[in-house]
């Protein structure tokens, strides 16, 4: 299908810069190919980077407490961590400690060439890690590690040791939150273990002073024993009496004797009298001291065995990360992309070559030399 043409002539602006480019078309385009070419070759000199990334997901720090580890918690704790857990690993992996081993594990003043001795070596040497240097979150909550450099083996190397640095500096965080509780908890224990021997030595003062060991074995033989003598003593006392109102001179012997023995048990009960005074004068303290005893050794108890968890907790190998994805040994360049380089080049000389050409064309209608007279 032909377009019809009306006859209506272009602008006159826009006819008089076609006309002009199309007088010039020979130089715009000898322009553009020498800066394609320019560019192509600024290309092959650049230096080649490999990239190698790895990917992992935050593990949730609630699964290596004691509470979790030694079944002490009902509730169901989710394996990924959340939105704090995964800022966290970002902020590692973005602090100076992350940035400060790399730097001395591969000696990155050598690889990138930077004079250690300069007083502004270390702002050099990281800002040129950070320029090869990423870390990024997905939209999947995945955390993307990436490392560029000349050499392949040592762009993977770089992603691995820094993924492991991160785990490591996140643990060494929330260790150190258990190994102070650790230390606290130890120092509450021996704090309580001071007070029992405090309690049990009161305890040993109070009834060595006493006599009573045993308040319950003792308190019920007292009481038998003293049920027994008062019962001893009214019958023994019933006994003499029934003597007496006989009055005969054969039970003279018999009173006697019963009034012996009568005196005796009467000495018997002033004695027990002192111990069951003695007794019930050191029962409440006793019983208080050993209810607080009962209750310490079990917090004592209590705290040891949590001590002991502590213990095992912060011997387990712990992990911050789970990898997804492991960082491989790149086989393709990630930069630098020759062709944009190439077709930037291209657009750039011949933009400037446009521009030229109409400038230039622009700039022949007027007398400059006028401006010198």
């Amino acid at each position: 299908m032909k377009l019809k043409n009306n006859g209506t002539a272009p602008p006159p602006l826009l006819a008089g810069v076609l006309r002009s480019l199309w007088q010039w078309r020979k130089p715009i385009v000898i322009t553009t190919l020498v800066g394609g070419l320019l560019a192509a070759i600024v290309s092959l000199l650049l230096p080649v980077y490999y990239q190698s990334t790895t990917s992992f997901l935050a593990v949730n720090p609630d699964l290596n407490t004691i509470d979790n580890i030694f079944g002490n918690s009902n509730g169901r704790i989710g394996i990924y961590g959340g939105r704090d857990d995964i800022d966290r690993l970002l902020a590692i992996a973005e602090s100076d400690e992350l940035l400060s081993h790399l730097v001395e594990t591969f000696d990155l003043y050598g690889v990138y060439e930077i004079d250690s001795t300069n007083t502004k070596s270390a702002m050099s040497v990281r800002r040129e890690l950070l320029n090869n240097y990423q870390v990024v979150k997905t939209p999947r909550n995945t955390l993307e590690l990436s490392v560029m450099d000349k050499d392949p083996e040592r762009a993977a190397e770089m992603a691995r040791s820094a993924r492991e640095k991160i785990s490591d500096i996140s643990v060494n965080i929330i260790t150190a939150n258990h190994r102070r509780i650790y230390n606290s908890l130890g120092d509450e224990v021996k704090t309580r273990e001071q007070r029992l021997a405090d309690i049990n030595a009161s305890l040993k003062e109070i009834r060595s002073s006493s006599g009573v060991y045993n308040t319950e074995v003792q308190g019920e033989v007292l009481s038998t024993l003293s049920s027994s003598l008062e019962n001893d003593i009214a019958t023994t006392e019933s006994r003499i009496e029934s003597y007496r109102q006989r009055n005969r001179r054969a039970d003279r012997d018999s009173i006697a004797k019963l009034e012996i023995s009568l005196a005796s048990l009467t000495s018997s009960r002033i004695t027990l009298d002192t111990q069951l005074t003695r007794f019930n004068e050191n029962l409440g303290p006793i019983n208080a001291l050993e209810e607080r005893r009962t209750l310490l050794s079990n917090a004592v108890s209590y705290d040891r065995l949590r001590l002991t968890q502590y213990e095992r907790l912060l011997a387990t190998q712990q992990r911050a990360l789970e990898v997804v994805e492991e960082a491989r040994v790149p086989v393709v360049k990630a930069k630098p992309v020759r062709s944009l380089i190439v077709l930037g080049g291209l657009i750039f000389s011949f933009l400037t070559a446009v521009i030229g050409v109409l400038i230039f064309e622009s700039g022949r209608r007027y007398d400059w030399k006028s401006i010198f007279q």
